[in-house]
Formats: structure tokens, sequence, C-alpha cells
């Protein structure tokens, strides 16, 4: 009986591992959720990022098929800011950055909340990160 309690007790105790191993395995799907937010021309709240400057710009993406409303930038134009997006670990926390050069202009401009989950994207991939927990926690009490 000691040796199931102290299982229980040893999994309990594990359950910020267990959480950062979920956001590990899942996090191509976490940062694909904060991109699908910029191509509709989100930041991390939710809000529209600020309007192009110029309205012949945004024509011009309009015409490259932005899905972000007339005006709105999404950040994408050739994918490069995008594609090197990554989750870095610092202790017990996770931070959205950008390997692309074009990061610190862009968070110049728009602010660093264009990375991150909106409240519907975190909704989106909590399921997937419970499930990931839970899958970690039972192996913990295996």
């Amino acid at each position: 009986m000691e040796a199931v309690v102290n299982k229980w007790l040893a999994a309990f105790n594990n359950t910020d591992e267990f959480f950062r191993r979920a956001i590990v395995e899942n996090q191509e799907e976490i940062l694909d959720l904060n991109v699908a937010q910029l191509k509709e021309g989100r930041d991390s709240f939710g809000n529209f990022l600020e309007e192009y400057a110029s309205d012949d710009y945004a024509r011009f993406k309009q015409a490259l098929g932005s899905q972000a409303p007339f005006g709105k930038p999404d950040l994408i134009l050739e994918g490069d800011f995008t594609e090197g997006f990554i989750l870095r670990y610092k202790g017990d926390e996770f931070f959205f950055d950008s390997t692309d050069e074009k990061r610190n202009h862009l968070v110049d401009k728009y602010g660093v909340q264009i990375f991150g989950l909106s409240f519907e994207s975190q909704t989106e991939i909590t399921p997937q990160l419970a499930a990931s927990f839970l899958k970690f926690f039972r192996n913990g009490l295996l």
C-alpha cells in the first residue's frame, strides 16, 4: 500500500513537469494557432493589428490572398517570420518568439502581443493539452 501512496505523491509533485511536457508535445499546434490568428490580422488579445498606412499596399496584400480584412496586416509576406516561430522555455514559463530577423522590427511596430494565444485559441488547444497532461500523469502512476 505504501508503494501506491508514494507513486501518487510523486505524480502529484510532478504536475508542473507534466504540464511542461504537454506543452512541448503540442507546441506545433500551439504555434500554428498563433499563425492562424495573425492570418486573420489579430493579436494575442484577439484585437486587429493597426492598419496599413498605404491603401495601395493593402490592395497588394489582398491580391496575394491575405485572409485578414482589408487594410489589416497579417505579418506574412514570404512566411519567414511565422516559419521562425518557436516556444522558449525559462523556468516554469513559456514564451512565444521568432528567430526571423524581422522579429524586433515587427515587435516595435505592432507590440509583443503579436505573440501568444487569444482566449479563443487557448480554448481550442485546451482539450489537447489536457489529454497530454493526463497521459503523462497516468504514466507517472505506473
